[in-house]
């Protein structure tokens, strides 16, 4: 239910497919620029944010968020 396939064999996304596909690149985005500012190397950085963004749970997620954005605020 997340994509339709069309006759001639073109991919869209549906609504779901769509927001599954923005949590996806938001937490590729977010992981990758957080490795990077650590030091890891930009190459590295988006390799392994890749392999992380589809395995890492929401709650998991959203800790390491939450506790990065609250240090850039301090």
């Amino acid at each position: 239910g997340n994509i339709v396939v069309s006759d001639a064999g073109f991919i869209t996304l549906t609504e779901s497919g769509m927001s599954i596909a923005e949590m996806i690149y938001e937490r590729y985005e977010f992981l990758s620029a957080w490795l990077i500012q650590l030091g890891v190397d930009p190459d590295i950085a988006s390799a392994d944010a890749c392999k992380i963004e589809h395995v890492i749970s929401k709650e998991s997620f959203k800790a390491i968020k939450d506790h990065v954005l609250s240090g850039a605020n301090h």
